[in-house]
């Protein structure tokens, strides 16, 4: 498919506001795109990005390649996408929805704002995984964790929903290092988004998965109670409480949830040229609804169900702006588990 040929169909497909073909050709041609992945290599996010990146090349024309820029949970990496020059063909792969927990913690990370959502690869709930005979979600003893990007909402704001203190046990590199402490018995509970928590336990018999950071139901975690929304665990221990505080432990029981889910968006910085904007929203909208990129998800097992940037868009200010109504609370969780909040 040449380029042109490519436009016309993003126009019909109602991505972003057409741009025009000969404007995007002269963006592409003989440039290189980046995407870069601010974690280390072999991860989810790493997975979709190198998924993303030949569907990318094949439909731009332009060279893409992957680049990896791990430190500080990803701000290493988000800083360089958001300071990209306005002329920078430089695409960020990652959850913008763990940026608005970190800035709870250290608000000199760059803000939603300053990235502009081109799309994403779809949204996964998060999990607790615990070990089989281990912990409890009707016990009273404080909870031990090891130390995770997205803490607040994943970890210490269920855990107070559901009246539990939480012992954060630093030092692990990632997931792996996690996992292998849960399997060890030196923490309680693992947390993580249901589709790698799925993997991880079919891997290891004794594990299981413990609460859904969800509002509903997850069909990959059969049996597994969840946080918020009707009939979850928040909605049942809440039902014999005043109409006010019931209400409000829900609603943060739903911001619990909205925060601990996975966005997998593809970003650029928002100083970003606007005609560039409207050419690589185009490109990575189409290219993330390709039959290609689904080919290539489904042989490397990772979950594909595109979002328009509009949808994203939408959910992340609804997100924000229920956690600027609870500010106080988030940030005082945050102080409490410190740095990597």
């Amino acid at each position: 498919m040449n380029l042109k040929t490519f436009l016309l169909a993003v126009v019909a497909f109602g991505a972003a506001a057409p741009a025009a073909a000969a404007n995007c050709a002269a963006f592409f041609e003989r440039k290189k795109i980046t995407i870069v992945v601010p974690f280390k290599p072999g991860g989810g996010f790493d997975g979709y990005a190198r998924a993303l990146a030949p569907v990318l090349q094949q439909h731009t024309g332009a060279r893409v390649s992957v680049a990896n820029m791990p430190g500080a949970n990803g701000a290493v990496g988000m800083r360089a996408i958001a300071a990209a020059p306005p002329d920078s063909l430089m695409l960020g792969v990652f959850d913008l929805r763990d940026l608005v927990a970190a800035r709870l913690a250290d608000e000199t990370l760059p803000a939603v704002s300053d990235f502009t959502v081109l799309g994403s690869f779809g949204t996964v709930s998060g999990v607790w995984a615990a070990r089989e005979g281990g912990v409890s979600l009707d016990a009273a003893a404080p909870l031990t964790v090891g130390l995770s990007t997205g803490i607040v909402p994943r970890v210490q704001l269920p855990a107070m929903l559901l009246g539990r203190e939480v012992t954060i046990v630093r030092g692990f590199g990632g997931m792996t290092d996690r996992w292998l402490a849960l399997l060890r018995g030196d923490v309680d509970i693992v947390d993580g988004s249901h589709d790698s928590i799925a993997r991880l336990i079919s891997g290891a018999p004794g594990t299981k998965s413990l609460l859904a950071l969800s509002s509903g139901p997850i069909a990959a975690h059969p049996g597994t109670p969840h946080l918020a929304g009707q009939g979850g665990v928040v909605d049942q221990r809440t039902r014999q409480l005043d109409a006010a505080t019931r209400r409000s432990r829900m609603d943060l029981a739903g911001l619990a949830a909205d925060l601990s889910a996975s966005e997998r968006t593809v970003s650029v910085a928002s100083k970003a040229q606007p005609a560039l904007r409207a050419c690589l929203e185009q490109s990575v909208a189409y290219a993330i609804h390709s039959d290609a990129l689904r080919e290539s998800a489904k042989q490397q097992k990772l979950a594909l169900e595109p979002t328009r940037a509009a949808d994203v868009k939408k959910k992340l200010a609804q997100i924000e702006a229920a956690v600027a109504r609870n500010l106080p609370l988030l940030k005082r969780l945050a102080a409490t588990s410190g740095a990597g909040s």
